[in-house]
C-alpha cells in the first residue's frame, strides 16, 4: 500500500505544482520577474516528474 500512496502523492504534487505555477504567477507573485518563477516552478514540476517515475518503478517491481 506504501508504494501506491507514493504514485498518489507524486500525482498530486505534479498537478499541484502545475495548478500553482499560473496562480502565483497572477497572484502573490506578481512582481516577480516571469522567467525566475517559471525557473522556480519548473525545478519542482522536474522533481515530482522524477518522484512519479521512481515511484512507478518501484510499484511494478513490487508486483513482481
Amino acid at each position: 500500500m506504501g508504494r501506491r500512496l507514493r504514485v498518489i502523492g507524486a500525482w498530486a504534487l505534479l498537478c499541484g505544482s502545475l495548478v500553482g505555477w499560473p496562480v502565483s504567477a497572477l497572484t502573490v507573485a506578481r512582481e516577480e520577474p516571469p522567467f525566475i518563477l517559471g525557473l522556480s516552478w519548473l525545478a519542482i514540476i522536474l522533481t515530482s516528474l522524477d518522484l512519479l517515475t521512481s515511484s512507478q518503478v518501484h510499484e511494478e517491481q513490487g508486483k513482481k
